[in-house]
């Protein structure tokens, strides 16, 4: 499976979907509780203009995730599912259900909002991929959006007193980065880069007061949250990191 998987994962990044779609099929026919094989599948349909049936696929793989918890990953799938769906309208007709469905999701950006604001912000996000080496945020840099990783893995530097990068840490799925900028306007206080391929969920301020504006009660959870949770955003252990030196 491993040659086969890795064969098809670089006919996608090729974007020659048409070759990868039945390796992957061929794939998924053995292992068919894998969920990044259906994914892959999913995007490779989709790319082939499938569109009903990559959905179908990206439903079913969120499904997956929902059931265990993941429910970060069940939103990107979700939203890879609704950029499918827009292309297709009649594909979309009747399906008005919720875009997650569990209770408390791990992430801890949304455990401390209620179900209806929690859904609120969601719809504001957007998906976004990099590959390995990208950078998503630069220190020092203005910044309007925050992040919730949603697969992959990201590395958090900072400048050295002689101006060198320093590693600090990293963040897997389900963290977030970013918010101390969204919240306060303060300038980014660290470079954030993909150290694998890696799909965030990125809620940019201008949404975020779209959603303020129908949730005026979402303020107040945000605020509540930078204050009493901000020994464990990445703004402040920066923050520690740079005392010790």
């Amino acid at each position: 499976m491993a040659e086969e998987t890795e064969s098809a994962a670089t006919l996608l990044a090729r974007k020659e979907y048409a070759r990868a779609v039945p390796l992957l099929k061929r794939d998924l026919e053995k292992y068919p509780s894998n969920p990044r094989i259906r994914l892959q599948y999913a995007d490779a349909l989709a790319g082939t203009g499938q569109a009903e049936h990559a959905i179908a696929q990206y439903e079913q793989t969120a499904k997956y995730y929902e059931d265990n918890g993941l429910t970060v990953q069940a939103i990107a799938v979700r939203k890879k599912a609704e950029k499918v769906r827009e292309l297709v309208p009649a594909a979309g007709k009747g399906r008005d259900e919720p875009m997650f469905e569990r209770a408390l999701p791990r992430s801890p950006l949304f455990e401390v909002l209620s179900a209806e604001e929690r859904e609120a912000l969601v719809k504001e996000m957007e998906l976004e991929e990099h590959d390995e080496g990208s950078v998503i945020i630069t220190e020092g840099q203005p910044g309007s959006s925050m992040y919730v990783i949603a697969r992959g893995e990201v590395k958090v530097w900072t400048r050295g007193p002689d101006g060198a990068a320093v590693y600090l840490a990293k963040l897997g799925e389900g963290d977030f980065f970013g918010e101390v900028s969204v919240l306060t306007g303060k300038p980014r206080t660290a470079t954030i880069t993909a150290s694998q391929p890696t799909q965030v969920l990125r809620l940019d301020k201008s949404k975020l007061d779209t959603a303020l504006a129908r949730y005026p009660g979402i303020r107040k959870v945000l605020d509540d949250f930078y204050k009493k949770r901000a020994e464990h955003t990445v703004e402040a252990m920066i923050e520690t990191m740079k005392k010790r030196r």
